[in-house]
Parts: structure tokens; C-alpha cells; sequence
């Protein structure tokens, strides 16, 4: 089984280091544009993205983790293997399928971002203005030296692609079509989550057919991050329990 990791909104493969310096077979993987290559501007098309990434490291046996952006990325990643109706995605549907199980850690069916966040940030880079010190905000719970190494890598990734990360999670929405998606699902969220409350995992465990779901006391939106012995744990157990 490999763990593929895909990070949120701004981020990069940094916010899994406690994530792959567990778990042997994984792999954290940087969405184009943090900060290599072009920033892709929607869900769409990081889906295709990752889809080819998992075809050219013919990876197999796969269980997708998502945070937040991540996870719509992951989530959109299932739906397409139940409704593919393309040729260049039947082989994800076959009888030895790719992608075996999710996690989602701060994920919806709806990632709204509010309108005054959104505005605010797009101030910030209409006026030129430094990296923004509210984007850092959620990360101020992390340990060091995580910290500092996720907000490095957000700074050098710079503020428009966040904000092209926000608007994709603002248009996030597959309310409709959760029913669909078969493949066991573990969700994760943080009790204190803001960004991603609680009741959005509760509503994901509610329309998924084949879903989970751990709730860490205390946590908030990077509760992989802050709790990563719990949340290791329960990725652990849930991947041992796939065929």
C-alpha cells in the first residue's frame, strides 16, 4: 500500500513531514505552481494532474490524503473513478484499481472561503504588499522547526497562488454526487477546526457510503500537523483494515 499525500491551499509536501517520516511507502507531492511550474486555476484540472502522476510512477495500491484543498483534489479523484466515462480513465475502474481508500482531513462537500478573506488577499496583491501575516495565522499551533518551514514554503510559493488555491476551494462543490463515491473513506477533523468545522465532516460521513470518521479533541484546521501520534494512528489503523 502507498500513502500519496496531497497538501491545502498554499502549502507544500512540508506539511506532511510527520506524515512520511512514519509511514515507509509514501509520498508527499507539491500541486504545479508551490512554487514549481504553473499554478493550476481548477479542481479539474489538479484532478487530471494527479491522476497522471499516479500513472507515470505506476503506483498502485494507492491510498489518496487530502487536506482541505487537498482533499477536494482526493474526493474529486473518487468520483471520477465511479462516473469515468473516458478511455484514458477506465483504468482507474478495472479490477486491479489504483486508488484503494481516502483519508480527508479538513475536507467538505463545499469548501466556501469568505468573501472578506478573499478580498482582503486580493488587496494585498493588487497593491503589491508583503506576504500577508493572516495566511500564516493557522500555523502558529505547529512545533518547531515545522513551523517555520511551512511558512517558509508559503511565502516563497506567494500570496496569488494561495488565492488561486481559495478561489478553487470557493467553488468547490459536490454536495450532489457523494452517493457515488464507493471506496472506504477515513475522515479526519480537528475539534476546533474553524476553517473546516466539524459539521462539514459530519455531513461527509453522512453521504458517504463507505465512510469513517475521527473527530481529535482539540485539533484545528493542521490537526495532522499538531497531532500527528493521533492522526497517524488512525490513518494506520484505517489502512490496515483494506482489502
Amino acid at each position: 500500500m502507498t500513502l500519496v499525500f496531497v497538501h491545502g491551499s498554499g502549502c507544500t509536501h512540508h506539511v506532511w513531514s510527520y506524515q512520511t517520516s512514519f509511514f515507509n511507502n509514501s509520498i508527499a507531492l507539491d500541486l504545479p505552481g508551490h512554487p514549481n511550474g504553473n499554478a493550476l486555476t481548477d479542481i479539474e484540472a489538479m484532478l487530471q494532474w494527479l491522476l497522471s502522476v499516479l500513472e507515470e510512477r505506476n503506483l498502485h495500491d494507492v491510498v489518496l490524503v487530502g487536506h482541505s484543498l487537498g482533499s477536494a483534489v482526493v474526493l474529486k479523484a473518487a468520483l471520477d473513478i465511479a462516473t469515468s466515462k473516458t478511455e484514458s480513465h477506465r483504468a482507474a475502474t478495472s479490477e486491479n484499481s489504483r486508488i484503494k481508500g481516502l483519508v480527508l482531513i479538513g475536507a467538505g462537500a463545499k469548501l466556501k472561503v469568505m468573501p472578506q478573506f478573499l478580498d482582503a488577499l486580493t488587496g494585498v496583491i493588487e497593491k503589491g504588499e508583503e506576504f500577508p501575516g493572516f495566511l500564516l495565522a493557522p500555523n502558529q499551533t505547529l512545533a518547531e522547526p515545522l513551523r517555520t518551514e511551512v511558512n517558509t514554503a508559503m511565502v516563497k510559493n506567494g500570496a496569488a497562488v494561495t488565492l488561486t488555491d481559495f478561489l478553487i476551494c470557493n467553488s468547490f462543490d459536490v454536495m450532489g454526487s457523494l452517493h457515488k463515491v464507493s471506496l472506504p473513506v477515513q475522515l479526519i477533523v480537528g475539534s476546533e477546526d474553524v476553517m473546516t468545522p466539524v459539521k462539514y465532516s459530519h455531513y461527509l460521513n453522512e453521504q458517504l457510503p463507505n465512510a469513517s470518521l475521527n473527530i481529535i479533541d482539540g485539533g484545528t484546521h493542521m490537526v495532522f500537523a499538531e497531532q500527528p501520534d493521533i492522526v497517524n494512528q488512525c490513518i494506520e489503523s484505517f489502512i490496515a483494515n483494506l482489502d
